[in-house]
């Protein structure tokens, strides 16, 4: 999978702390996206295990709730995305799935998905079956910046909080928050919600 971030913990991104991996590629381009970073679909390649090792490394620093996974557009890496969360509910089986996807559920459940290994129709369509079988929730549609929204975990009126499982209800989601973190390496990576704009 291509990566371009692993948070290894956050509040900003769903219920409890969670680690975040964002995705590294996006064909979308909404207007006036804040992770513009993520769109070019070059990056550093990382095996799934090694995604999933640095999540085990997070949980022992703190009590990880789940995964959430971001961009770029994770549904344009599908079969990678898979691997991962299949690879997550095997060793991690009590931890909760979440995912950001511009894309709307309707165009997911009818394949109209770009994907990096240029599947069919009939396979983007089961790809997306296996992904939403096991996702809690994740938040969908296009950021529109005509639409601001500062309801928990959209930024924009249009995208749509979809709950997969029983394990979350609407009000198990928090207020926006943003988020600076610092890795060793000394990059710092900005996750959440600047609804009054991103800090200089």
């Amino acid at each position: 999978m291509v990566l371009h971030a692993f948070v290894p913990a956050s509040r900003a991104n769903g219920p409890g702390l969670r680690a975040v991996v964002y995705f590294q590629g996006c064909s979308l381009h909404c207007e006036k996206c804040w992770n513009p970073a993520t769109h070019k679909f070059r990056g550093v390649e990382v095996p799934v295990l090694e995604v999933v090792q640095r999540f085990e490394e997070a949980s022992r620093f703190g009590s990880l709730e789940g995964a959430t996974f971001s961009g770029g557009e994770p549904m344009q890496q599908a079969e990678a995305l898979l691997e991962l969360m299949r690879t997550f509910r095997r060793t991690a089986p009590a931890v909760s799935l979440g995912m950001f996807t511009g894309y709307t559920e309707s165009e997911l459940a009818c394949g109209r998905f770009v994907t990096s290994l240029g599947a069919t129709v009939e396979q983007r369509c089961e790809l997306w079956r296996a992904v939403r079988g096991l996702l809690d929730f994740a938040v969908m549609g296009r950021y529109d910046q005509t639409q601001p929204s500062i309801a928990p975990l959209r930024t924009s009126k249009n995208q749509r909080l979809v709950l997969f499982s029983s394990r979350y209800r609407e009000g198990d989601f928090g207020p926006q928050l943003v988020e600076i973190s610092i890795e060793e390496s000394g990059k710092s990576v900005l996750t959440g919600f600047p609804v009054l704009g991103v800090p200089a």
